[in-house]
């Protein structure tokens, strides 16, 4: 069972995207600590889950530049995180939409991930990298950039511009007595670097979040109806209906379409070859 449809169960189907990605970082917080205070299984949360240092390190964990974003060990750490990530998410979701967020949290930590890992080789810093912030920051400068005059009504300051608490939690966050954790404020940088970045190419007119989505859409469909092809070719030899002319005719179609499928992707199909492999992964007649 996927941990997307765990998650939908906890929560509910139709929660936002925001929702999501909180809980998932509060259960594998939670996850990681159980781990961290098992007598000898600590290693698995930094070896398996943070992301190394070490580029070498790194081609055998190459998982560990999605996880590392999921992964805070210390309580105050997640708190701050996700507060952060609450308050400026809700204006970016407003906006821009769940997918869109979603997108900009994991390519925004991929880009602090790969700063972290450049910056750690260059000046040969060894350690690992945990915690959402590279994320976050990919969301919050894309908010700042996107609606920068948006106002906050803040306790004890009034009505403060999205722009100026953007420009207060980057400098506080990741330039402000940059020696110690240096790695950590360096994927910050890296995460914000994308957020503006990716801003001005949305405004031009291209949009890296959809652009990604496409694409492992295209590579789900491409797996789905490959599944079908196996299905459908498998029920015919089961069915005992190999001598059957107008079966074999049904076949050569379907594996015809399912071929079109593999070269040119399912958006190439016609009307009709579509409802011929609907029908068929139905069990209806082609």
């Amino acid at each position: 069972m996927s941990l997307r449809t765990e998650i939908d169960k906890l929560i509910g189907k139709n929660a936002g995207m925001l929702t999501k990605l909180i809980v998932i970082n509060i259960i594998v917080f939670l996850l990681a600590n159980i781990l961290v205070n098992i007598p000898g299984e600590a290693f698995i949360v930094y070896d398996y889950l943070a992301l190394p240092s070490s580029l070498s390190k790194l081609l055998v964990h190459p998982w560990t530049l999605f996880t590392y974003m999921f992964v805070h060990v210390n309580t105050m750490h997640l708190i701050a995180n996700m507060i952060m990530f609450y308050w400026f998410s809700i204006v970016f979701t407003d906006f821009m939409g769940n997918k869109r967020l979603f997108y900009t949290y994991l390519l925004g930590g991929f880009a602090g991930g790969i700063l972290f890992i450049v910056f750690s080789s260059v000046f040969m810093i060894h350690g690992n990298l945990i915690g959402a912030s590279a994320g976050i920051m990919a969301v919050i400068v894309s908010a700042a950039m996107l609606v920068p005059d948006y106002e906050f009504n803040l306790i004890l300051f009034g009505p403060v511009k999205l722009k100026y608490l953007a420009i207060a939690a980057f400098v506080l966050s990741s330039i402000v007595d940059f020696g110690v954790n240096s790695g950590g404020k360096v994927s910050h940088i890296g995460g914000a670097i994308y957020g503006v970045i990716y801003m001005l190419q949305y405004k031009k007119g291209t949009d890296f979040a959809e652009i990604v989505a496409n694409f492992f859409g295209k590579i789900a469909k491409a797996f789905s109806f490959a599944k079908a092809g196996v299905k459908l070719k498998s029920s015919q030899y089961r069915s005992g209906s190999s001598t059957n002319a107008p079966s074999m005719d049904k076949q050569k179609v379907i594996d015809k379409i399912l071929d079109k499928i593999s070269h040119s992707g399912y958006d190439a199909l016609t009307k009709e070859e579509k409802d011929i492999l609907f029908k068929s992964s139905k069990g209806g007649d082609a």
